[in-house]
């Protein structure tokens, strides 16, 4: 009877020790991108409810987030996998009306914080008017911080999904 060589056994081992060294980062970075991608298609998909809503309400864009009704697509939170309910969408107010197109993380779309996974919609509703005229969607990372990308020109630009 042939005795199994200690050798073969640690190289065996080795190679299973290098195998996971050099995929499991690519693996994470792929999970953490998916997780991102997810919360854009939230963002996305909550988009096309307020449009909707704007179609059938004579163009007006809804104030909050329990004015949707039917239009409002359950979304799923990528970081906890559980439903988002509206009222985990955060709700603000644009100063301006420029405000909901600002992708730099010193605007107001930048300083805002919500949960891993979470949306924010903002709205700017002009003097004397009662529906919004622009609105803007922030998704969150994993960091509570404003979805961002950082182009070859070395600018950081924020995921703002904006009328």
């Amino acid at each position: 009877m042939k005795r199994f060589p200690k050798l073969e056994l640690l190289i065996g081992i080795a190679a299973c020790v290098l195998i996971w060294l050099l995929g499991y980062p690519q693996y994470r970075e792929k999970v953490t991108m998916s997780k991102l991608y997810h919360v854009k298609v939230n963002a996305y998909t909550l988009r096309a409810a307020i449009e909707k809503y704007a179609a059938y309400n004579e163009g007006n864009f809804p104030v909050k987030v329990e004015e949707f009704g039917e239009f409002f697509t359950p979304l799923v939170n990528p970081y906890t996998n559980k439903p988002v309910t509206g009222s985990e969408i955060k709700v603000f107010q644009y100063d301006s009306r420029g405000e909901s197109k600002e992708q730099s993380p010193t605007s107001e779309n930048g300083r805002l914080r919500g949960a891993p996974g979470t949306l924010a919609y903002g709205v700017f509703i002009g003097p004397g008017d009662e529906y919004p005229s622009a609105y803007g969607i922030v998704g969150f990372g994993q960091d509570n911080t404003p979805i961002a990308e950082k182009l070859p020109s070395g600018e950081v630009k924020l995921f703002v999904l904006h009328e």
